[in-house]
C-alpha cells in the first residue's frame, strides 16, 4: 500500500476538479491536430484544489477511492522555496477502510515539477531526477518523462525504500477530448519492479477536466477506478 500512496503524490497532482463518471463506450477517435494544455490543467489543480472519487468492482468486492488536494501556504523543501498542497487519501474495500494517509506535497510551477512529499507515517520522498515536464501543446500519442522520486523511511534519508519513475502520455478519446495520464513504476533498492499505476483524466483542448480513470495494482489485482 505504501507504493499506492507514493503514486498519488504524482497522479493527484493531476487536474480533476470533480469525480468523473462511467466509462466511454464509443470507439476513440484519434486526431493529430488537437492540442491539449496539460501543464496548465495540472498546475491549476494543485494551486486551486481538487476533490475526486472513484469506484472499482472486482467480483463481489467493491473498492472506493477518494482523494482531496487543498493548496497551502508556500514553504521550503530541501532548501528550495516551493508551493505546497495538503493531500488526503482514503481507499475502502466493501466499505471498510484499508488505506488512509495525509500527505504534504511540495512543488514548483512554470512548468509544474514535484519536488517531494512528507507522509503522515514519516515516509519522506524527494525528487531525484527532474527529467521532463508536461506539455501545453500535447497531441494524442505524445509522451515524455515526468520525474523520479526517491522514497526514504524518514526525513533523515538514511534508508531508501523505493524509487518511482513517472512518465506522462496523452491517449485518444474523441475528436475534442483526450486522456492525460501519469504512469508510474516503482522499483525496490535492487531495481526490481514492485508496482505500476496509471492515473488518466479526460480533458478538452482547453484543459477542462471532464472525467477520470485510475488503474492501480492493489492486493495482487489490477483495479480501474472511475
Amino acid at each position: 500500500m505504501k507504493t499506492v500512496k507514493v503514486f498519488f503524490v504524482l497522479a493527484s497532482t493531476s487536474f480533476l476538479m470533480a469525480c468523473g463518471g462511467g466509462g466511454e463506450d464509443a470507439t476513440p477517435i484519434i486526431t493529430s491536430s488537437a492540442k491539449f494544455a496539460l501543464d496548465t490543467a495540472y498546475t491549476q489543480a494543485m494551486t486551486s484544489g481538487i476533490s475526486l472519487a472513484g469506484t472499482a468492482v472486482d467480483g463481489a468486492d467493491t473498492w472506493t477511492l477518494s482523494l482531496s488536494v487543498a493548496p497551502a501556504a508556500d514553504g521550503t523543501f530541501e532548501g528550495v522555496s516551493t508551493k505546497k498542497a495538503n493531500q488526503s487519501l482514503t481507499m475502502k474495500k466493501n466499505g471498510v477502510t484499508v488505506l488512509t494517509s495525509n500527505i504534504e506535497s511540495f512543488f514548483t510551477t512554470n512548468p509544474l515539477a514535484i519536488r517531494g512529499a512528507k507522509y503522515s507515517d514519516g515516509t519522506y520522498a524527494v525528487q531525484t531526477a527532474a527529467n521532463g515536464a508536461l506539455s501545453n501543446t500535447a497531441v494524442v500519442g505524445n509522451s515524455g518523462p515526468f520525474g523520479t522520486l526517491t522514497v526514504y523511511s524518514n526525513s533523515s534519508k538514511n534508508a531508501v525504500l523505493l524509487t518511482q519513475d513517472s512518465t506522462w502520455t496523452l491517449e485518444a478519446d474523441t475528436a475534442t477530448t483526450a486522456y492525460g495520464c501519469v504512469n508510474s513504476v516503482g522499483k525496490n533498492v535492487s531495481g526490481a519492479v514492485i508496482s505500476t499505476s496509471s492515473g488518466c483524466y479526460k480533458i478538452d483542448t482547453d484543459g477542462k477536466v471532464l472525467g477520470m480513470k485510475y488503474t492501480l495494482a492493489v492486493a495482487g489485482k489490477t483495479l480501474e477506478f472511475r
